[in-house]
């Protein structure tokens, strides 16, 4: 049985929607998981006193520091190893849980993943990848979404072969493709940080390490040319951010819009229910919360991130997404694949 911590302190809406997630997610496997929550007791504790949880396979190990949103990451490391985010990795790197799960401060959780768990022998720098909608079927992933912001072309590259494996051995994806994000199609296009990331990436494609289809542009983020899209960890995080801010923004010029149709006569309500129905599901593939959170490649270990405002449905997806990383091996194919090279 797996064995997945989980950081009862992390995010906005912690520990309440920590603690929901968990004991639904535990409801959910019918004991085939078993989760170790971690946190302050004087805060977690009735929360589960209040649940009837007896039957599931839960423990709680009390930890009285938090790492915020506020803290600086590497301080906050070497400063609070009472934490909740430093004491569950440190249950993986001893082998005491089987990975991490925390929606906590991301700089903090890549800082001491990296001190703790260390890199997959071979790995240059850890990448973190975000997920994007397409037009049509699969997925789209943009690597590097915050992780790194100053990143050399090799980095840029490696990310791109592990988020191959990831997809090919994770996802089920039998030929990603890897697009350079870059202002135009032509490989002369670009600072010299894409230029030569543009050469290095044919050579990962010549070697069958990729599948390389070019420079792609902002307007192919959104189609299905390509599965991976590679930029640095300042443009993906933006991409980002501008990405998750499209639904909101969009809702609110709708909802007053329709409500206007309504108050006017021009729509009726059961008509203007439909289609608010139309537009929520329209919107379904920006959904944050139907993967959870995103492991950190390259880690020597299965440490997952989550947004910083989960509920307790991004929670449980977030720990099925560290139970698919261990099943499917994706760290020991990422090895394999390096120590090849």
């Amino acid at each position: 049985m797996l064995t997945i911590a989980v950081d009862a302190m992390g995010g906005d809406n912690a520990p309440e929607c920590v603690v929901d997630g968990t004991i639904q997610t535990l409801r959910e496997v019918n004991n085939r998981l078993e989760v170790l929550l971690i946190g302050q007791e004087e805060k977690v504790q009735p929360l589960l006193d209040r649940e009837n949880i007896q039957d599931l396979n839960l423990r709680f190990m009390h930890a009285p520091e938090v790492i915020t949103m506020n803290d600086v990451p590497a301080i906050a490391v070497k400063t609070k190893q009472d934490s909740s985010l430093v004491r569950g990795l440190m249950l993986c790197k001893e082998k005491k849980a089987d990975g991490f799960v925390s929606a906590g401060n991301t700089g903090a959780l890549m800082a001491a993943s990296l001190f703790i768990l260390g890199r997959i022998p071979g790995v240059l720098r850890p990448t973190i990848y975000a997920y994007f909608p397409r037009i049509g079927p699969g997925l789209t992933n943009v690597v590097d979404v915050g992780a790194n912001v100053d990143c050399k072309p090799e980095h840029l590259v490696q990310f791109a072969e592990m988020l191959t494996i990831y997809q090919r051995d994770a996802a089920g994806m039998e030929t990603p493709l890897t697009g350079l994000l870059n202002i135009g199609e032509e490989d002369n296009k670009g600072p010299d940080l894409l230029k030569q990331t543009y050469k290095l990436l044919q050579e990962a494609d010549r070697k069958n390490k990729i599948n390389f289809i070019g420079n792609i542009e902002g307007n192919d983020i959104l189609s299905s040319k390509a599965s991976i899209i590679v930029c640095d960890g300042l443009v993906g995080n933006t991409l980002l951010k501008f990405g998750e801010s499209i639904p909101y923004f969009l809702g609110s010029i709708f909802k007053p819009a329709l409500e206007k149709l309504v108050t006017s006569g021009q729509l009726d309500p059961k008509a203007a229910e439909l289609t608010g129905n139309a537009f929520k599901a329209m919107f379904q593939p920006f959904d944050v919360e139907i993967f959870g959170g995103v492991p950190f490649l390259g880690v020597d270990g299965i440490s997952i991130v989550g947004h910083g405002r989960p509920s307790a449905r991004a929670l449980k997806n977030m720990i099925f997404m560290a139970e698919h990383m261990i099943e499917k091996k994706v760290n020991q194919h990422i090895a394999e694949a390096l120590a090849e090279i």
